[in-house]
């Protein structure tokens, strides 16, 4: 039976993951994170019921695949459609937003999805792949206990390795040989500040979320507003835009904290009520600037494969291809 490790415990990683194993492999998934969800992250606030989905915001289905999934999603309740009302906005003033599909999030949180494929997989988590070491036509692999610092070796070498950690990351890990660096390389993910507020009393607002205009802020969203939310506080999470991001990457939580609060009253057009929570967080690889439209790459020689939402076409239902393609590719050249 191959053994197959997957660095990446993300909706590629897990997509990729659950197809192999429910083929019959042995699969070892791999993350630094404390938990599965990579950008599909909920942050739950501890002694209360604030709860953010402060990375991906919501996701469509357009491809049959992806549809098939989130139909057994919706059936089986770990996604619902999230009605909104979605507006543009610029400066208070509101039009119709851009596109209409459906749209749908995770519940209770956008993470539901992720842990629903995660389950009875072999998830390693708090544990970050610092090399890959080439073994004959195999591959071990060393790792940092975020945990306790050890550094230690995987004992199970691996037949194929699965990389679907951020570009800039996977360069870090790939050998120099391989051909999968020039894709990576190639790849820019720019950052996104994410602001997290709750407020004592609601805003009043008639719509759930907003594609911002002319604003240091790209969206803004009420989790309130989500299905199978439940928090007494109005919780609201502001997305920066790419150029404020980068500008302001390195920034702490104080520092950007205040230009933002600013601009999301700018943009509603009023004053904010009295704020009872606010927390921020820095999306380093957020949102690819130049994705491709491929799936995924496969170095067969070296037994490496890349995927990701940047490998097709930037989005949470291009991260679920990319996996789904990453998979299916794999087990055609085995079979």
């Amino acid at each position: 039976m191959k053994q197959v490790g997957v660095i990446g415990a993300g909706l590629s990683g897990l997509t990729c993951a659950r197809i192999l194993r429910e083929a019959g492999y042995a699969v070892t998934v791999f993350d630094k994170g404390r938990g599965v969800a990579g950008r599909l992250s909920t942050r739950r606030v501890p002694a209360s019921d604030l709860q953010f989905d402060h990375g991906g915001q919501y996701f469509t289905a357009r491809n049959p695949d992806f549809r098939q999934q989130v139909e057994d999603w919706c059936e089986r309740g770990v996604v619902a459609l999230w009605d909104g009302p979605y507006v543009s906005l610029d400066k208070g003033n509101t039009s119709p937003p851009p596109g209409n599909d459906p749209r749908y999030v995770g519940v209770p949180g956008m993470n539901a999805m992720v842990k629903d494929l995660a389950r009875d997989l072999d998830v390693q988590v708090s544990l970050r792949v610092s090399g890959l070491n080439p073994i004959g036509n195999r591959w071990e692999l060393d790792l940092e206990d975020l945990a306790t610092g050890e550094m230690k070796r995987w004992a199970q070498p691996f037949d194929h390795l699965v990389l679907t950690i951020p570009p800039a990351q996977a360069t870090q890990l790939l050998p120099e040989e391989t051909p999968l660096q020039k894709q990576c390389r190639e790849a820019v993910l720019d950052p996104c500040r994410c602001l997290m507020l709750g407020f004592a009393e609601s805003l009043g607002l008639p719509y759930g979320a907003a594609f911002v205009q002319n604003n240091p802020l790209r969206w803004i969203a009420c989790e309130n507003s989500k299905p199978g939310r439940s928090s007494a506080v109005e919780c609201w999470v502001l997305h920066a835009n790419p150029e404020w991001s980068i500008e302001h990457v390195d920034q702490s939580h104080e520092e950007v904290v205040e230009p933002l609060k600013i601009a999301f009253a700018e943009a509603i057009g009023r004053d904010l009520p009295e704020i009872v929570h606010v927390s921020s967080h820095r999306w380093l690889y957020a949102i690819p600037r130049n994705p491709y439209s491929v799936g995924s790459f496969h170095d067969h020689d070296r037994q490496l494969t890349i995927c990701g939402d940047w490998c097709h076409d930037a989005r949470i239902e291009g991260a679920f291809m990319s996996g789904f393609t990453a998979a299916r590719q794999l087990l055609a050249t085995w079979s």
